[in-house]
């Protein structure tokens, strides 16, 4: 089997990652990424906090509705205890009227808490919203210049994957198969050439055992490493 086209292909993807590992590494990258970092939880924040204001807002206006139905039942009271004789009857409006005097008390005391808590969540939603707006600037221009970046590579990238495309087809199905898995799994270079002298690896640098060196004896026969799972191949002779 030939290998030139497996190979030509192999050193245009290699290039191809390495402009992509160049772009994943680069200062701009990681700028933009704690960019977004910074951005993103900003946003989460001023969410929660939008959250936690319209939870207190309606608790709040619940307590002010019990307070002022409250007032109105003791309204209701006004006068009453002037025209009472009977003690008792007059000491059962009394203990009434205490009863709901407390009750608008505690209310007015949880109300007033929950404005001091709403007033405080607002302040916090204000500077939570500059820090986001002062983030959302960083990443636009952080992305700008990782738009850059890509703009100044993006050229080079499409010729490669041009070369690549014309390549695949030239390269057989299975051979290409096991290329891509092992490219999935990270194993890059895939294909290498076998060391007949030593019997080993050109990558793993590991000896291959009797029956692989038994299928790696002629130009152009190949077989999986056993120990890395790389393509093993012996070249044409020069």
């Amino acid at each position: 089997m030939k290998f030139d086209k497996i190979l030509e292909y192999q050193k245009a993807d290699l290039e191809l990652m390495a402009l992509e590992s160049e772009v994943a590494k680069s200062e701009q990258r990681q700028k933009l990424a704690g960019a977004k970092a910074k951005l993103d939880a900003a946003t989460d924040t001023v969410g929660k906090l939008k959250q936690e204001a319209s939870e207190l807002l309606a608790s709040f206006a619940q307590m002010k509705d019990k307070i002022d139905a409250l007032k109105g039942e003791l309204d209701e009271f006004d006068g009453i205890l002037d025209d009472v004789q009977d003690e008792t009857e007059a000491d059962y409006y009394i203990k009434n009227v205490s009863a709901i005097a407390d009750k608008i008390a505690a209310l007015e005391k949880e109300a007033n808490g929950a404005a001091s808590k709403i007033d405080q969540v607002n302040e916090n939603y204000k500077k939570t919203w500059d820090q986001g707006v002062k983030a959302n600037e960083a990443y636009k221009a952080a992305k700008a210049e990782y738009d850059a970046l890509v703009k100044t590579l993006q050229p080079k990238v499409v010729e490669i994957q041009k070369q690549l495309v014309a390549l695949k087809g030239e390269v057989p199905p299975k051979m290409m198969e096991a290329y891509m898995a092992l490219r999935g799994a990270k194993k890059m270079p895939a294909v290498v050439e076998y060391d007949k002298e030593a019997a080993i690896c050109g990558r793993c640098r590991m000896e291959v055992p009797n029956d692989t060196k038994a299928k790696l004896r002629n130009p152009g026969d190949f077989a999986e490493c056993p120990n890395c799972r790389r393509i093993l191949y012996v070249p044409d002779a020069e």
